[in-house]
């Protein structure tokens, strides 16, 4: 029933797009183009990026890899790394040098997107869009802008075609997140360039993937407020 209610709401692909990407970032047999295999290449792309974007910034960081465990149940398995994708692919600026958990088992590209965070960060830009991102006070405003912003405007907008309005305020909401990840993308296929491993298109997809896993909490709000706004509003 929730399935058949989200896909008339319009949410059933950034939904599967979180699905696909979960699956591929905790594979258990390493894939061809592997993260574990393109690490050290990886590296000297890293240096070389930093260099181009802040010459003399360090590209220090630390790397820690970290494979599902063989003896789950599929199913197990599975839960664990929903529940767990930081343990699989994430990036942080907590401590120093700054770290990257990845399975290497995953594809590298993935690899490229978490060194992609590091990179953006010794930008100004991506410094402050990574800080707006982890601040909770922020945070917690956007979410409260998420319910009520777009529930507001199709109150406001008479009729009920006022979805795509609804699920972009939604989006903006949730700004800071969708750029962050998007930089990282970017600065990630310029680690792989510069590395002489330049994604392929179905890597591509796989970032596409991610970026859309994040936005669908956006869209859900969006239609979801937007339904509700819809009730107390009057055609004219």
């Amino acid at each position: 029933m929730l399935v058949s209610i989200l896909g008339a709401l319009g949410v059933t692909a950034p939904l599967a797009a979180g699905a696909f990407n979960a699956r591929h970032i905790g594979r258990r047999r390493p894939v061809m183009r592997n993260a574990g295999r393109a690490a050290n290449q990886l590296d000297r792309g890293f240096d070389k990026h930093i260099d181009d974007i802040k010459p003399g910034a360090s590209a220090e960081y630390g790397i820690h890899f970290e494979q599902p465990d063989p003896n789950k149940t599929n199913w197990e398995h599975w839960n664990d790394v929903r529940n767990n994708t930081n343990q699989y692919a994430s990036s942080t600026q907590v401590g120093s040098p700054p770290g990257i958990n990845i399975n290497p088992n995953a594809d590298r590209v993935y690899l490229g997107h978490e060194l992609g965070h590091l990179a953006s960060q010794k930008t100004d830009v991506g410094h402050l869009v990574a800080s707006l991102r982890a601040n909770p006070k922020l945070k917690n405003a956007l979410l409260g802008a998420m319910v009520t912003v777009p529930g507001v405007a199709a109150a406001l907008e008479a009729g009920d075609d006022d979805m795509d309005s609804s699920i972009a305020l939604a989006a903006l909401a949730s700004a800071p997140t969708l750029v962050d990840e998007a930089m990282a993308s970017g600065h990630g296929l310029a680690i792989m360039n510069k590395s002489g491993l330049r994604a392929s298109l179905g890597q591509r997809g796989k970032l596409a993937g991610g970026l859309l896993s994040y936005l669908a909490p956006a869209v859900i709000a969006g239609a979801s407020a937007n339904t509700v706004g819809n009730l107390f509003d009057e055609d004219i």
